[in-house]
Parts: structure tokens; C-alpha cells; sequence
């Protein structure tokens, strides 16, 4: 027994081989629980054995300096010109405590980085895509009868089968043409929704995106994620 336990003993980090096995060991039972060992073996395999994996890289190694180098990169990737985003910056009057300010004499907070589509070029484009010809384009009323003697009752189950909507469209066709169009007039009924997101699966940046929906666009085909009716319109940075 003695003889087994001074074999052990001799290596300091049994039952590991090596420290190097130790301290990986470690590093996988410590910290966050959500470690998998698959997780584990493809550190090894994938990243540590690599022939161009040097260790020395990893002087001053900062996770935090690399995730906003990863972050800024994201930024250039998403909001590329060619995609039609534009950068812009936006002023915010600030209040005073325990004071009345009229808004244009208010002290103003800039906020650059901004990302926005231009309006009429997103709602070009939604009319463009091949699902516009399911889009109603001409409001109606909708009525229901539960029995063929029954009274009609007024059914709004969409936005294009609103009362707005049918009060837009009567007054847009009042209006005069314009010289020499006699292109069909219809209302896009713009729907703006918002929520906070990561803006990549890497790095910490993150954004609130401001959609559009199309209102002529059914509500059960608009709820549908495989309809991709949402369209990106801005992107306002987190303050």
C-alpha cells in the first residue's frame, strides 16, 4: 500500500498526467456549468493541437479588447453601403431636473451610429418581392353570419378591412393626379415594430432594430417567420 501510494504521490497533479492536463481539467470544472465535454475535446483538438497555434500569441491576451475588434468588424460587415444603409447621427433634447425648457432651447445629446434604410426605398422593395401579389391593395368590409337568417355582423380582422384603412383610401383617391399618371393609387400600410437584439452570434454589440411590416399583408402570413415579412428599416445603438 505504501509502495502504491508513493507512486502517486510523485506526480503532484494525479490523477492527471501533466500539469498541462490539470490545469485544462480545471479550467472545464470551474467557472459556468455549460461546458460539454464535446466542447472540451474540440478546445484540444481544434485549437490547441493546431500546427499554427503558438502559445506566445497569447501574451496579454484581453478577451474583452478581442470581442470589440470581433464587434467593430461586425459593425463594417452588416452595415455595408452596398446594402443600402446609411449612417446618420441623432440629437436628443435633454431634461432639467425641477425645470421647464422649451425643446429647442434644451441642451442636446448627440447619439451617433445610427443605421437606417431610406423609407420609400424599403417599401419599394417590399412591393417588389414576390409575395406583394397575396397583398390587399383595396380595404374592405367584412361581414359574417352565423346562420342564413341571421343579421350581418361587421368582422376587422386585418388592417385592410379597417375603418382607417377605408378612410385612407377614400381620401388618397380624392386627391388629384399627378400630370400624367394614371398608374393605380393604393395605400401601404406601414406597421413599425421594435425589440432589442445582439447584432452578431460573436462579440457583445448590440442594437435595437426597428422593423416594418406591410398591414396589406394578412396577419396569418405576416406572423409566419418562413414569410420574412419583417424589413430591416434602422438600427438605433444602445445608449
Amino acid at each position: 500500500m505504501g509502495a502504491m501510494f508513493n507512486a502517486a504521490t510523485e506526480n503532484i497533479y494525479h490523477p492527471f498526467l501533466n500539469a498541462t492536463v490539470y490545469r485544462l481539467m480545471s479550467w472545464f470544472y470551474s467557472g459556468s456549468n455549460q461546458k460539454s465535454v464535446a466542447e472540451l475535446d474540440h478546445l484540444v483538438k481544434e485549437v490547441i493541437l493546431q500546427e499554427d497555434f503558438d502559445v506566445s500569441d497569447l501574451k496579454d491576451f484581453s478577451a474583452a479588447r478581442e470581442l470589440r475588434r470581433l464587434d467593430t468588424m461586425e459593425d463594417e460587415a452588416a452595415f455595408s453601403g452596398e446594402a443600402g444603409w446609411r449612417e446618420s447621427s441623432v440629437k436628443i433634447p435633454l431634461p432639467v431636473d425641477k425645470q421647464k425648457l422649451k425643446e429647442s432651447t434644451a441642451l442636446k445629446f448627440e447619439i451617433p451610429g445610427v443605421w437606417h434604410h431610406d423609407l420609400l426605398e424599403v417599401i419599394c422593395t417590399a412591393f417588389q418581392d414576390t409575395k406583394a401579389q397575396f397583398y390587399h391593395l383595396t380595404p374592405f368590409r367584412l361581414f359574417w353570419k352565423p346562420t342564413p337568417d341571421s343579421e350581418p355582423e361587421r368582422v376587422i380582422t386585418d388592417l385592410y378591412n379597417s375603418d382607417a384603412f377605408l378612410q385612407e383610401h377614400e381620401s388618397l383617391q380624392q386627391q388629384p393626379r399627378e400630370l400624367g399618371c394614371d398608374l393605380e393609387r393604393v395605400v401601404a400600410a406601414i406597421m413599425v415594430w421594435s425589440d432589442s437584439t445582439h447584432l452578431a452570434n460573436f462579440g457583445q454589440a448590440s442594437l435595437w432594430p426597428i422593423y416594418l411590416f406591410l398591414g396589406n399583408q394578412s396577419k396569418y402570413q405576416r406572423a409566419k417567420p418562413s414569410q420574412f415579412a419583417a424589413h430591416h428599416l434602422a438600427y438605433i445603438p444602445s445608449v
